[in-house]
């Protein structure tokens, strides 16, 4: 592919982007890109030019509240930046951080100008973008379930180890020895029984005929 197509095919699709958005100033700050309204903050070396800008114009860019645009090698490129105070945004994504773009992206000493968005378009929230938060939701959660019970695990293994302890010495068997009543025979032959006091003591009685 040689460079007199490239460039055709770019003039092309400049073309198609001119019929699709229209510019219009409005005063020396201000102006619309298929009415919608945008400010011009900072125009360094004169780097903003309308006709350009409609050519590399998306409606993505409604996005954000900040749009810069920095020529190199005669191509304007446009960037969008966040406002300082927007949350849950990287501090690159913000204007705030412009000049660290500027220094590391662009060309040095390259003309540049920087635009306000003054009417923000969020995008939609689609119905799997909805399933992912709630999925990433639910990971995060489950993460940090487990992460605490193995907390709570090893919290009660050094329990168990602290307060477990083991006897060596042995419990001897208790056995009772019972002593057999002594048996007495009588001067007939008849067998003696035997009584009990509340005293503990055992006495024999002898019956005789």
């Amino acid at each position: 592919m040689n460079r007199e197509h490239i460039d055709e095919l770019a003039e092309q699709q400049a073309e198609r982007r001119r019929n699709l958005y229209h510019g219009l100033r409005t005063d020396k700050t201000h102006f619309e890109v298929s009415k919608h309204p945008f400010e011009i903050v900072y125009d360094y070396r004169q780097g903003f030019d309308l006709d350009k800008f409609v050519e590399r114009y998306s409606s993505i860019l409604n996005k954000y509240d900040y749009i810069v645009g920095d020529w190199g090698f005669e191509q304007l490129r446009l960037k969008g930046f966040f406002r300082d105070d927007m949350k849950d945004v990287q501090r690159s994504q913000t204007i705030g951080a412009v000049q660290d773009y500027l220094y590391e992206y662009c060309n040095f000493g390259c003309a540049y100008f920087i635009i306000k968005n003054e009417r923000v378009i969020k995008p939609k929230r689609t119905s799997r973008s909805r399933k992912d938060d709630r999925r990433g939701k639910k990971n995060t959660n489950s993460r940090q379930s487990r992460a605490r019970s193995n907390r709570n695990s090893s919290r009660s293994k050094q329990r168990r180890k602290s307060h477990s302890f083991t006897t060596k010495q042995k419990a001897a068997p208790f056995t009772e020895k019972r002593r057999q009543p002594a048996k007495v025979t009588a001067g007939n032959g008849k067998q003696a029984q035997t009584t009990k006091q509340s005293s503990g003591k055992r006495h024999f009685t002898i019956r005789q005929k």
